[in-house]
């Protein structure tokens, strides 16, 4: 636990006790179980709507067939994907509505595919399903599967009412969950899925859709999905993308072109050590490109169909390569995939075997994919759980403010009144029985005296849980300016690189470990401040520009706790 969870976790406690004992247990209940969550895991969750590729992405993104232990397309459940070793016979954990956990099998999962009533009764019952696995992008965040928004289930024929209303049933919860999932996640990965061919209008109504407006670009990336449905999008990929990153900077903090089937075929061809993929090579090449010009126009022409849908030889037109040796090599590679790498391999001759994967893997995207989440998310995960937390927590301070705190003051205005009128009786009541009435009003005041100023609490709460919000919001500007002079070295000289590094907190959040040995002085701060008011005065680039900005405003933060 680093500084800024050991603080956040301090004061949690210290609120949720100061709230316990004025009697307010439900909220200090919800701070101890916010405490407690401090140092768990990022969460991170995928969000789309349904049939946007989520389930073949997280395949890709884990580099793991998870598909084949229920996490298909159909699968009308939130999963949960979390570092640890799973029972391989019962390697799903299911929560249920009501509190309920089971370990569960690979054909209690199969028999979540369904659309028939069984199916759906059973997955109205599910809460979610937990998955364990020993993969090192788990160890720092917990991957979340959402359901979806849009149609959960495709219309089964049986149209009965039942039917109809567990449909809709499940619909309405589906996209609920989604979106508070969504919006409760430490980051976001929105994935909009089929673009279209010319025109970024439809992934930025997509995006609006799928968000309802909770995307930051504090913690969200934008994944434009199944590149590889269309030509002309894999080649301008980067170029709508940047487009689209620029359209939605306040709301993502990038957006990156992927092709999860290609990456999950690339997976497969080099799991034996790339022999399927040299014996595609071979094929392919074994034939003059323009031959493979109209083959590779249809699927019905590279394997013929018979009227059930399947692969009938006995259709097949006259070929150079055999009608089993296309079969075997395309394998379970999505049509479009399958082309896609076809492609790369015919019309690049001369290209060898690296660098095809190489080619192939740039478009597929997850490289940059996973560079970029373990920079953003992985390596800033404790930060963003932080301050998702410290939100969350805010939240309950103002749902007191707003729901306690006025039950008290009207409380109070009402034994305020009591009080004054039961002291005129008291008055009047003297002369009957001295004793009696001197007993009675001390009673009373002591029953009726104004309590704990719950208002001034609150108040009081509020601003300590704000203060570390705020540093923080601090801690993320350091970070991205961080990640600029990562990215654009060339801007900044070896003395101001290191300068900022420390002073960014590459090393340590301590001031002492943000300024040079023997610095600590308000004198060498004003000094440094000055230097980058000049600099962004004086500098042509933005990036420049921002980082001088930071610059100024961290040396300026350290110089009020020196003070």
């Amino acid at each position: 636990m680093n500084e800024y969870q050991q603080r956040l976790q301090d004061a949690l406690k210290y609120v949720a006790d100061r709230l316990r004992k004025n009697a307010l247990p439900g909220g200090a209940i919800q701070l101890e179980r916010l405490a407690a969550e401090v140092d768990e895991p990022c969460i991170v969750a995928v969000v789309g709507r349904v049939k946007a590729g989520k389930s073949t992405f997280i395949n890709a993104l884990l580099g793991a067939d998870l598909a084949k232990v229920g996490t298909t397309e159909t699968t009308a459940t939130i999963n949960y994907f979390r570092h640890g070793i799973a029972d391989p016979q019962l390697p799903v954990r299911c929560h249920w509505i009501g509190g309920k956990v089971t370990s569960e099998s690979r054909q209690f999962l199969d028999s979540l595919q369904g659309n028939d009533m069984e199916t759906l009764h059973k997955a109205d019952g599910i809460d979610y399903l937990e998955y364990r696995l020993q993969n090192s992008y788990l160890g720092q965040i917990t991957l979340v599967d959402t359901p979806g928004t849009g149609a959960v289930i495709d219309e089964h024929q049986n149209r009965t009412a039942d039917f109809l209303h567990l449909y809709q049933q499940l619909r309405e919860r589906h996209d609920q969950d989604t979106q508070r999932i969504g919006s409760k996640a430490d980051a976001v990965i929105y994935l909009i899925g089929e673009v279209a061919r010319t025109d970024d209008q439809a992934f930025l109504n997509e995006f609006k859709q799928v968000t309802q407006g909770h995307s930051s670009s504090l913690n969200a990336v934008g994944i434009m999905a199944q590149i590889d449905l269309y030509d002309e999008i894999i080649e301008h990929r980067e170029q709508k993308a940047a487009k689209i990153a620029e359209q939605l900077q306040d709301s993502l903090n990038t957006v990156i072109p992927v092709s999860a089937g290609i990456q999950r075929a690339l997976d497969t061809l080099e799991a034996n050590e790339q022999a399927l993929l040299q014996r595609l090579i071979a094929m392919l090449r074994s034939v003059p490109s323009e031959t493979w010009d109209d083959l590779l126009s249809s699927d019905e022409l590279y394997l013929p169909k018979n009227e059930n849908g399947e692969p009938d030889e006995s259709l097949d037109l006259d070929f150079p390569v055999s009608f089993a040796e296309r079969m075997q090599v395309k394998g379970d590679m999505p049509w479009r995939v399958f082309t896609t790498i076809a492609r790369q391999i015919i019309d690049n001759p001369s290209l060898d075997t690296p660098k095809i994967i190489e080619n192939l893997r740039a478009i597929a995207g997850f490289d940059r994919l996973h560079k970029v989440l373990d920079q953003h998310f992985v390596n800033r995960g404790s930060l963003l759980h932080s301050y998702r937390i410290v939100n969350d927590a805010l939240e309950v301070i103002s749902k007191i403010k707003y729901n306690d705190v006025l039950r008290s003051l009207k409380r109070a205005a009402e034994d305020k009144d009591r009080l004054s009128r039961f002291l005129f009786f008291i008055q009047q009541a003297r002369s009957i029985n001295q004793q009696i009435a001197r007993e009675l009003e001390t009673f009373v005041n002591v029953q009726l005296s104004p309590h704990t100023d719950l208002e001034s609490l609150v108040d009081e709460l509020e601003r300590e849980l704000s203060q570390i919000k705020y540093e923080l919001e601090d801690y993320n500007q350091d970070f991205e300016a961080l990640t600029s002079i990562e990215k654009c070295p060339e801007l900044f000289t070896e003395a101001e690189k290191h300068e900022l590094q420390c002073l960014f907190g590459l090393y340590g959040l301590e001031p002492e470990k943000r300024l040079p040995s023997g610095c600590m002085a308000l004198k060498y701060i004003a000094e440094r401040q000055r230097y980058y008011v000049q600099k962004q005065l004086v500098a042509r680039n933005r990036i420049v520009r921002e980082v001088a900005e930071q610059a100024e405003r961290r040396y300026g933060l350290i110089a009020s706790n020196l003070e």
